[in-house]
């Protein structure tokens, strides 16, 4: 439909302009809010059923041959129409070389967008055909589907932003993606033909191909790898390229990175505004809560089982983010009751999506501005207020988003698509999480358990995380047991530091080293709490892609600090050297002139819609099958990158010390 892919491409504007994470929305959200999918669709647009006269198609032409194959295969008699017209074939024929099988229909449609819509041209296509039908049956979508299951070859099943599972086929250079759905009461059939351009965007609406294959930096129709990149010459002769991820051309850091424009500056002192949020039928003071807790999670020096967010994000960054956190004095409540905004949806391009706790939100800031001045959240004069968190006096829930805690991103807006203006900022990136979370705690047998004693601000962490824009590193289909990073991340389902990708990702450690010897090497690694020393080995390097490629990382793991064994919040039984195998592969969107990057892959299973075939990041096991590389311990022969390729080195631990350990690498 063409209002279908209008909408598509300004929701892409969107999503580029106000959030973090994939174009699909649980890769979108990098955060918890995961299960619950929300979905996007269109409005605004002209109705599909009111394009009957549209002269782009000749479904009114009486010299429609109604006596041409069923390629459906239904009854000649059941449907109006049984092929494409003359002029329509012969567009297929022109833009892709072929005509694609037809589903008997009432009512269809056939728009060439390059050429029915030159002003506003999808930048990452060269032919763009949209063919849809009204009126089918889903036996109907069925049986037309099946031609392409003989004749195509079929690449994936995904589901859109939509929420509709869509099905892409391809037939040389030219993709095929159709989707069955329902939409305004009718049902349609929807076919996209299209060809990428050169260099341009992702395929399928999901990001087409899942390899990772490509020459160097060169963009190709789905990522930006390094693949066949090689390594960088020895210049010094010390066996090390220095690597410094400032001078990455494409993403420096996350806040370079598409879906993260507007979000939380990940450095300096970013405003974080913290809003205590009560309701008339679950008051603060029933439940015992107050805001002296609250300001000992989030500010500095607070005496918490574990660590506050301040005071973990300082250390985490070695200083380099100096969160300006200012929790609110009193407990905010809105006019009406939690049940209310439980159930209250806006209707964002079509569908009608949860917006409750974003209506909670700007009633608060629309209080506050009375006797704040909103506008020195801004820290980066964008604005946008820094970070916005709502502590919420509901009951935790983990099947009801509304009573879980997530990271989202603001779409609540007046008529004109404007954010609501707060002493001339506004809201975007806010963290919603019930007070009850600081209680939870876990009994003998590892279940949850909430204890009014304990002070828990690992929920907390972990959401303020995703608002500075790292993903989440557990399989969020929760296809098995253990995902990728088995737990043992901050960003997956244990306290303890960051690890080094998503530093790198931070901005907050910007160099490291290049094993890049022509035999072999020895070098010390520093303990990674102390100041981030690292070490990369890697079959390729682009120093254009910075952070953002593929490479094994290597740190050395101690259980002190934010790991504090005696916090219970380590990894880890022994100290050793561990291995993050990295895939950050970027890929690109087109919108208008400008061209915005983001990390492809994510840790969700891919046989899941919203998953990838690679995984963003995962631990790499000892020859020993230990997580932490001892004395003596040495990569397993096994190790292959995503490409299929054994690693060009391998290594050896020498010695471990208090301080550092000592690494042989050695060129096969």
């Amino acid at each position: 439909m063409k209002k279908k892919l209008i909408v598509l491409l300004s929701v892409l504007a969107l999503s580029c302009t106000l959030t973090a994470c994939s174009f699909s929305l649980d890769g979108l959200l990098g955060s918890d809010f995961g299960d619950t999918s929300d979905t996007v669709s269109d409005t605004g647009v002209e109705d599909s059923s009111d394009t009957g006269t549209d002269e782009s198609s000749d479904t009114a032409n009486p010299e429609i041959s109604d006596t041409d194959t069923d390629t459906s295969g239904n009854e000649q008699d059941k449907y109006t129409y049984t092929a494409f017209s003359p002029s329509e074939k012969k567009t297929f024929t022109d833009q892709v070389g072929f005509v694609i099988p037809f589903a008997p229909s009432d009512e269809y449609y056939v728009e060439d967008y390059m050429k029915e819509y030159p002003d506003t041209p999808p930048d990452e296509f060269s032919v763009y055909i949209n063919y849809y039908t009204i009126g089918n049956t889903q036996a109907d979508f069925t049986a037309y589907k099946a031609l392409f299951d003989k004749e195509y070859t079929f690449v994936e099943e995904y589901k859109d932003d939509y929420g509709d599972t869509c099905y892409l086929y391809s037939k040389g250079n030219v993709y095929v993606d159709m989707s069955y759905y329902l939409y305004d009461g009718e049902y349609f059939i929807d076919v996209y033909v299209y060809i990428e351009s050169t260099g341009g965007g992702t395929g399928g609406g999901s990001g087409g191909d899942q390899g990772g294959s490509g020459g160097g930096s060169t963009e190709n129709s789905d990522l930006i790898t390094n693949a066949g990149k090689g390594l960088p010459t020895d210049a010094d002769g010390d066996g090390v390229h220095n690597v410094d991820f400032t001078k990455a051309t494409y993403v420096k850091n996350v806040t370079e990175q598409g879906y993260y424009v507007d979000g939380c500056p990940t450095t300096g002192s970013p405003k974080v505004l913290v809003i205590p949020v009560e309701f008339s039928d679950c008051t603060a003071q029933s439940k015992g809560y107050s805001i002296d807790k609250i300001k000992a999670a989030f500010e500095k020096g607070g005496k918490t089982d574990y660590f506050s967010v301040y005071d973990y994000y300082f250390k985490s960054s070695y200083g380099k983010l100096d969160l300006d956190i200012t929790v609110v004095d009193s407990w905010f409540m809105p006019s009406k009751t939690s049940t209310y905004y439980a159930t209250q949806t806006i209707d964002y391009y079509g569908e009608q999506v949860e917006a409750g706790d974003q209506m909670v939100m700007d009633e608060a800031l629309a209080e506050l501005v009375k006797t704040m001045d909103l506008s020195e959240f801004d820290s980066d004069g964008n604005a946008i207020i820094d970070a916005i968190v709502l502590v919420t006096t509901l009951q935790i829930n983990s099947d009801v988003t509304y009573y879980w805690a997530y990271r989202y991103w603001n779409i609540y807006t007046d008529e004109d698509d404007n954010y609501y203006e707060y002493d001339g900022v506004s809201a975007n990136d806010y963290l919603w999480a019930p007070y009850q979370f600081l209680y939870e705690t876990y009994d003998e047998l590892g279940n949850t358990v909430y204890d009014e004693s304990a002070m828990n601000t690992y929920t907390f962490i972990h959401e303020f995380g995703h608002v500075l824009g790292a993903d989440d590193y557990y399989d969020t289909s929760y296809s098995s047991d253990y995902g990728p990073m088995d737990g043992a991340d901050i960003m997956d389902g244990m306290a303890g530091d960051h690890n080094a990708y998503t530093k790198f990702n931070y901005g907050w450690l910007t160099a490291s080293r290049l094993v890049v010897a022509e035999d072999s090497v020895t070098l010390t690694l520093e303990a990674f709490h102390k100041n981030g020393d690292t070490i990369i080995i890697a079959n390729n390097w682009d120093d254009d892609l910075g952070a953002y490629q593929e490479y094994y990382v290597l740190a050395y793991y101690k259980s002190v600090g934010l790991n504090d064994e005696a916090l219970d919040a380590h990894y880890f039984s022994r100290d050793g050297v561990v291995v993050y195998h990295v895939n950050a592969s970027l890929y690109g969107e087109n919108y208008g002139d400008t061209t915005y990057y983001d990390v492809y892959n994510n840790n969700t299973d891919g046989s899941d819609a919203n998953g990838t075939a690679d995984n963003l990041i995962e631990y790499v096991k000892s020859a020993n099958d230990t997580f932490t590389f001892a004395e003596g311990d040495t990569l397993p022969a096994s190790v292959k990158d995503d490409n299929g390729n054994a690693l060009i080195y391998n290594f050896v631990v020498e010695s471990v010390t208090d301080d550092c350990v000592t690494i042989t690498f050695t060129k096969k």
